[in-house]
């Protein structure tokens, strides 16, 4: 039965979401909420868990978007786990089977809060600048990517850590702001402390 439910929402969004592109086995569970799909590339066998959210931000599409490719593209084999939350405004790229653990959130903007007259909420958004978060990269849960921040192939970035700088590939990270705590020698073929 469950997989019946799988099959059918799956065909539901291939027929009447629109998205940019939407690969094949690419698995929906319960209250996957997607806005504005028709910027969003899906890969195959790409997962998305309960409960998630993925989407572009409308307002500045024709901004920076005027040849209309997708502005947030994940690609093969990304699992993303329940609660977590990616918004794009400008491009966020996930490669190849990258694992993104619950809760996290990653956004290629911030918001302003400079004008101390006006709620945040009214004030525009800032530092807007792509994430790319590069191939077999495992996010841990709560963790927050912030604009302009790319991750490098096969790294690590530990539970609760927030990531406000380019991570080199093959690394760990942890902690907030995220650090660098090992990388891998190729020539002793062991994880090395930092």
């Amino acid at each position: 039965m469950k997989k019946i439910k799988f099959v059918l929402r799956y065909f539901y969004h291939k027929l009447f979401s629109g998205f940019y592109h939407l690969g094949g086995r690419v698995l929906f569970e319960d209250n996957v909420k997607v806005t504005n799909p028709n910027f969003i590339y899906l890969g195959n066998g790409v997962s998305l868990n309960n409960n998630c959210e993925i989407g572009v931000i409308k307002d500045n599409l024709d901004h920076f978007n005027n040849t209309q490719t997708p502005i947030l593209e994940i690609e093969d084999g990304v699992g993303i786990s329940k609660g977590a939350v990616i918004v794009a405004l400008k491009c966020i790229q996930i490669k190849k089977n990258t694992m993104i653990g619950p809760y996290c959130f990653i956004a290629d903007y911030d918001h302003s809060y400079q004008d101390v007259n006006k709620p945040i909420v009214h004030q525009p958004l800032m530092n807007i600048n792509p994430v790319v978060i590069e191939e077999g990269v495992w996010i841990g849960a709560h963790v927050s990517i912030c604009s302009g921040v790319t991750i490098g192939k096969n790294s690590v970035i530990g539970a609760g850590s927030v990531v406000t700088k380019n991570i080199p590939s093959y690394s760990v990270a942890v902690g907030v702001p995220a650090k660098i705590i090992k990388k891998y020698n190729f020539k002793i073929k062991c994880w090395e402390k930092i």
